[in-house]
């Protein structure tokens, strides 16, 4: 081989190098992009921080640092098992604190915290509540029919309904028979408050529920309870169904111990109840409501809740 032709070899060899090494080069360099764009993409989706595109925090975690040359390179943390969660992608600080189920309030765990997920609740054996396991806060005592028997049975959603044995009454209109009840009773509250300035049972509150709840106040209409054998958990849980409006609370508490009492005996065992108290200033207004009469005694008279 001479030197010429040596030389074409050498130049030919060198080429092919050349360009295998630029291919490899460029192979490598679209890997590169490949993984960096796979690494760059936000699978939960992205916030602004600081004109900056960071990466969202999965659900069940916070975000403990922002991220500073990446989007991705951000910090989370997962939130504590059994105490906090986080349900949605986020850069939240801190996780949100898991539900308890009070006791106290009648309820229990039916499906415990994870970290995805908050607790939910439900009421024990034997208590409903109307307002959607989200908003339940308390849960009441189902009401136990007598002698008159079961409608509708008490769930965790609905308390239960009794037959009413007056809708029963041998033919005769439900209108006829409330009309027939009402002369009774308006009879029965002159003859009271006239003559022996008594009450007497056989008067029906519901109509005069929320006037009475008004007179009465929350401290008062617990105090009736209490005396009158309602456990302090019934109570409370009243309590806490309506946490801030205190009259709600008292209207709630009255008509539960009402149907405990019976409508025909709540009258006197209120009346009595209050004056046992030395409330009677309340007894007489309240007398006074029940009998529709126009001279309610003043607000002088009535005592301070």
């Amino acid at each position: 081989m001479n030197k010429y032709t040596f030389l074409c070899v050498l130049c030919i060899l060198c080429i092919v190098r050349s360009a295998t090494t630029s291919k490899a080069e460029q192979s490598s360099q679209d890997i590169t992009i490949k993984l960096r764009t796979k690494r760059q993409s936000c699978q939960d989706g992205n916030y602004q921080y600081e004109n900056k595109t960071c990466c969202l925090c999965a659900a069940g975690h916070h975000l403990d640092s922002h991220c500073s040359v990446n989007s991705d390179d951000g910090t989370c943390i997962l939130c504590e098992l059994g105490r906090t969660y986080n349900s949605y992608p986020n850069f939240l600080d801190s996780c949100e604190p898991c539900t308890s189920c009070n006791p106290k309030a009648n309820l229990e765990v039916e499906d415990k915290c994870t970290i995805i997920r908050d607790t939910v609740c439900r009421c024990q054996q034997g208590h409903y509540c109307d307002k959607g396991k989200v908003h339940c806060r308390a849960c009441y005592p189902c009401t136990i029919c007598g002698d008159e028997g079961t409608k509708v049975a008490c769930t965790t959603t609905n308390n239960t309904i009794c037959h009413d044995d007056q809708k029963q009454g041998g033919g005769r209109t439900h209108a006829a028979v409330l009309g027939s009840v009402m002369v009774i009773a308006v009879f029965l509250i002159f003859c009271c408050l006239r003559r022996t300035n008594k009450p007497c049972s056989g008067i029906d509150l519901w109509p005069h529920l929320p006037d009475i709840a008004k007179t009465l106040g929350w401290k008062d209409m617990k105090q009736v309870a209490e005396r009158s054998g309602m456990t302090i958990a019934t109570i409370e849980s009243h309590q806490l169904n309506y946490p801030n409006d205190s009259e709600e609370q008292c209207s709630s508490l009255l008509r539960a111990w009402v149907e405990k009492k019976g409508m025909t005996t709540a009258s006197e065992t209120l009346i009595h109840t209050l004056q046992r108290m030395n409330k009677n200033a309340k007894a007489n207004n309240i007398m006074a409501i029940i009998s529709n009469k126009e001279n309610i005694v003043s607000n002088s008279g009535v005592e301070q809740v």
